[in-house]
């Protein structure tokens, strides 16, 4: 974003950084670098859940700005004044699009992972994410559908076969899973929910900011243990590819909530199901996305985290007629 912010990612000899949500690939390394160089800002809800995750290591730091949505950030560059602010996105709890007004009047504004609801404010430039940038990824996932179908196969393990289940997926996908078997009216209430204690700590900052979420549980407690070797089954909650010894000895079912798969299917493969859903919004919502930003120029994220920069730039020339290159 010019020679003034840097966002989900750090450039020497920028002035701000800015993060859009808590998911790894965007703040990786970045994150703590971008802090021993100058101020970042994240909304107060991911300033929240980072502490869930890190404890107190960041939050005294001056360094960190946790601001409301909405609220202009003067960032003063010689005799330069832009303005940062952080708007509202569904991607996940506290995610951010981020808006830079700059001194010249330039609106310039970053997307970061679109959902399919998230609308965007006018714009002149626009940089958006290209995930799902390609015609491959046009498709319509039925998201109740899959979470209804999910449930179905969780309460047949823990009700009829009576076994214990583990449901992987990304932190902040964990705990809106939580909460969509949390509500399930068929949900025995003798069924405890467990996770390591950083995403009960999450789940914690999910239930402040309206998400129904049981009880759940630390592993590695003296009340996770004994949940643990009890009889009656148990749901755990862990993120993905950390599967457990039970796992692997199929003592236990296995659940994984994926967006990589690329469709809405689910695939069954022995006591493993794999469930593709995706928070990312599909070619048609990005297209939509980028309408309603109305920006004079595009520039789609051609970064290590997506594959698909150059595509999309190419179906936003032929589609919409807005000037569009990838970069880098």
């Amino acid at each position: 974003m010019g020679d003034v912010l840097v966002c989900d990612g750090y450039e020497k000899d920028h002035k701000a950084a800015a993060f859009t949500h808590i998911h790894r690939d965007h703040l990786g390394n970045s994150f703590g670098t971008c802090m021993h160089n100058y101020p970042v800002y994240v909304s107060k809800i991911t300033g929240e859940l980072l502490t869930a995750i890190t404890g107190d290591i960041y939050s005294y730091r001056t360094q960190l700005h946790m601001v409301d949505y909405g609220s202009p950030q003067k960032i003063s560059v010689g005799n330069h004044v832009s303005y940062l602010t952080l708007i509202e996105s569904s991607h996940v709890l506290g995610a951010s699009q981020i808006l830079l007004h700059t001194s010249e009047d330039l609106k310039v504004l970053y997307s970061g992972d679109i959902s399919p609801n998230d609308r965007p404010p006018k714009c002149d430039v626009l940089v958006v994410d290209s995930t799902h940038g390609s015609f491959h990824f046009n498709k319509q996932i039925d998201r109740g559908s899959l979470e209804r179908r999910l449930a179905d196969v969780v309460l047949d393990s823990l009700v009829n076969k009576k076994k214990s289940v583990c449901v992987h997926a990304h932190r902040g996908k964990l705990q809106c899973l939580m909460s969509v078997l949390s509500c399930h009216p068929d949900m025995p209430a003798g069924v405890k929910f467990l996770s390591e204690k950083i995403d009960a700590r999450v789940a914690g900052v999910y239930c402040k900011y309206g998400a129904r979420i049981r009880e759940v549980v630390a592993l590695n407690t003296y009340d996770g243990d004994e949940i643990m070797c009890g009889d009656y089954p148990w749901l755990e909650f862990r993120p993905t590819m950390d599967y457990t010894i039970k796992e692997k000895k199929q003592s236990v079912a296995r659940v994984t909530v994926s967006g990589n798969l690329g469709e809405s299917t689910i695939q069954q493969n022995g006591e493993t199901l794999w469930v593709a859903s995706d928070e990312h919004a599909e070619l048609d919502g990005i297209l939509k996305y980028v309408k309603d930003a109305d920006p004079r120029v595009v520039v789609t994220d051609n970064s290590g985290r997506t594959k698909n920069g150059v595509e999309l730039a190419r179906i936003i020339d032929d589609e919409l007629g807005i000037q569009s290159r990838p970069m880098p």
